[in-house]
């Protein structure tokens, strides 16, 4: 006979889970706290964009109103907000600009693949349903040639 054990939590910040029972939780905290952190770059965009007061753990305190600066001083703990700063990273260190725009639409996006999760389809599906059902639309509106008649109509 086999002893199952169920993973306990390793610390009270972190859990383990086994399986697949708590992965719509685990996906969904990790969409909120993502949206969380882009809401708080997002007030920082444009010409009235509020700044921030960064506090850092040794006594520094920064005032910004620059979002890759503020994604770069944020500690996360999340997989996605982690994700979040380094898009911010890439996208400043490669165009120099708009680190604060591209996670405000990854956030979006996310929030989008969280509806579809809450309906019971995988985000990834979505675009392959969707396609699927263009090409069914377009098949059965375009009248397509017999292949058991000749060109001229005639068997």
């Amino acid at each position: 006979m086999a002893v199952v054990t169920a993973a306990q939590p390793c610390s009270s910040k972190t859990e383990s889970y086994v399986g697949n029972k708590h992965q719509g939780d685990i996906s969904q905290v990790n969409i909120n706290v993502a949206r969380a952190v882009a809401d708080a770059a997002q007030t920082s965009l444009g010409p009235k964009g509020m700044e921030k007061i960064i506090s850092i753990a040794n006594g520094e305190v920064i005032i910004t109103n620059d979002g890759a600066t503020i994604l770069n001083k944020m500690e996360v703990l999340q997989p996605a907000t982690k994700m979040l700063g380094d898009l911010s990273k890439s996208q400043d260190a490669a165009a120099g600009d708009g680190a604060t725009t591209v996670v405000v639409i990854a956030a979006a996006l996310l929030m989008q693949g969280l509806s579809l999760l809450t309906h019971g389809i995988h985000p990834l599906l979505s675009p392959i349903l969707s396609a699927r059902l263009r090409l069914k639309r377009s098949m059965s509106s375009t009248p397509w040639p017999s292949l058991s008649s000749s060109p001229t109509g005639n068997p």
